[in-house]
């Protein structure tokens, strides 16, 4: 299938790594033109990545208003943008009551406000041109509200409420303009993988071992009992991302191994 993705201009936000990185890889196999993001230095991703494609970077820390500012008007300087991916998000279990105020801002910072201020700035030109595509990266977290990470899970359901809002602001553009949420669920990620390792050695055991119990323990409703790769959420966004998907609007795309039990 052609997913009419050739130099279209892709913006994925937190991409030096895990699901961002693959989306950016992903993108640029199908001809995009991509401009990947990250809080340190991105010159060795960009000469990686510059093998495959066109690829620019953009430095700097989406929970910060400057540096939000600054990046937005960066990518305008680039071109007009086809493809918004809000990916940037941090994540850590913590027991509800050890959650201080600290941590609430910072995951409202990170995980909400880096999304609604690149939405704030990109939706109105999409709506100006009346085309494009907002893919906001949530979680199932944000379906469940996992008792482990309850701040983590409000920030993923903001960000579907958000997606699903400004949909509704689209009523009318046919299929050229569309907002949607992909809700991963436990993914194979570099910061996964390094928790996966550190577990399994404290409780004495093999990686396939701790991955095993762990899904038959913490997720046993998992219908795929194992991790999720990060190019499987990178293939499901570039779809969402392609022309092709245009009858796919305002809608949270679970690609979660089927871990929410409900129909709708």
């Amino acid at each position: 299938m052609d997913l009419q993705l050739t130099n279209k201009l892709v913006f994925i936000s937190g991409s030096s790594q895990g699901i961002g990185r693959a989306i950016a890889e992903t993108m640029l196999n199908e001809g995009a033109r991509v401009i990947v993001n990250g809080r340190s230095d991105l010159s060795a991703l960009i000469s990686d990545l510059s093998k495959k494609g066109d690829v620019y970077g953009v430095t700097g820390d989406l929970s910060k208003v400057e540096d939000s500012e600054r990046i937005c008007q960066e990518i305008d300087n680039i071109g007009e943008l086809d493809v918004l991916v809000n990916n940037m998000g941090i994540f850590s279990p913590k027991p509800f009551a050890d959650i201080d105020d600290n941590d609430w801002q910072q995951f409202f910072d990170c995980n909400i406000m880096s999304t609604v201020r690149l939405c704030r700035h990109f939706f109105p030109k999409m709506q100006q041109r009346n085309f494009g595509r907002i893919i906001n990266i949530a979680s199932e977290a944000g379906a469940r509200g996992l008792e482990s990470m309850i701040h983590y899970s409000v920030t993923k359901g903001a960000q579907m409420v958000i997606g699903r809002g400004l949909a509704n602001l689209t009523k009318g553009s046919g299929k050229n303009l569309t907002i949607n949420t992909v809700l991963p669920g436990p993914t194979l990620t570099e910061g996964v993988q390094a928790w996966l390792k550190e577990s399994a050695d404290v409780q004495n055991k093999s990686e396939a071992e701790f991955v095993a119990e762990f899904f038959k323990e913490t997720e046993p409703d998992s219908l795929l009992q194992r991790f999720i790769k990060p190019q499987e959420i990178a293939d499901v966004v570039t779809f969402i991302a392609s022309p092709v998907s245009g009858a796919v609007n305002g809608s949270s795309i679970r690609a979660e191994g089927g871990l929410i039990k409900t129909i709708l």
